[in-house]
């Protein structure tokens, strides 16, 4: 609500008002205030000033959040708050639509319906490193299968071929031989595991510390039994 809501958005002077405080409040500390404080806060601000309409209006309409502090069904609230600013902000850039139509700034239309569109749309913050932080600093052992190509598999490409669980993507132009090279080199290999000195397959159970696992699934950590 603190990215979209905008003073300008209300007809009346004393929401825009109300409005400017509350959100400037939140601005410099990171913080709603609390009624009592936002009644001090205005009362403080309005102290000097001549509009008594104003002030009045103000006063009225605090008296009435004091005596119902209750506002129901708060999501409902919330749902028609943030309604109401989409349709507002639609309505602003729809007004401002007009004058660059008739100044011929095209271009820019197109840009300011779709920042409108997209008022009051959560943002995606992409891949989330905090989730499963513990996951990844647990050490794996990483099993490879050998492409066959030894460039490839050179240390620092694949460092020894593609691993269990990755994904190994092949990009080149159209024509190149992306398909031949693949169908003619890339050899899938029987996969052995050295563990301890000792070859087994990838299928084959190892006794360690934690019971039988599959040799694929040992990792660093893990003692022999």
């Amino acid at each position: 609500m603190t990215e979209i809501m905008t003073p300008a958005y209300f007809d009346l002077k004393y929401l825009q008002y109300l409005c400017k405080s509350y959100f400037s409040y939140h601005q410099k500390y990171k913080d709603f205030p609390t009624l009592p404080l936002l009644i001090t806060i205005i009362r403080d601000d309005l102290k000097e000033g001549k509009d008594t309409i104003l002030r009045d209006q103000i006063v009225e309409f605090l008296q009435r959040i004091r005596v119902n502090p209750d506002m129901g069904d708060l999501q409902f609230v919330k749902d028609k708050s943030l309604d109401f600013c989409k349709k507002q902000a639609m309505r602003e850039a729809l007004e401002k639509a007009v004058e660059m139509i008739a100044t011929d700034n095209i271009d820019s239309v197109v840009d300011l319906m779709k920042n409108a569109l997209a008022a009051g749309t959560p943002a995606a913050i992409g891949h989330d490193f905090f989730e499963d932080t513990e996951a990844r600093f647990v050490k794996t052992r990483r099993q490879t299968c050998p492409t066959g190509l030894p460039q490839i598999d050179a240390q620092d490409i694949l460092n020894g071929g593609l691993g269990r669980g990755e994904l190994g993507v092949v990009i080149a132009p159209t024509g190149v031989g992306k398909c031949t090279s693949g169908d003619a080199y890339i050899t899938i290999r029987t996969m052995e595991i050295v563990i301890k000195g000792t070859r087994y397959k990838a299928w084959d159970k190892v006794r360690t510390k934690r019971g039988l696992v599959y040799a694929r699934d040992v990792i660093e950590s893990d003692e022999l039994a």
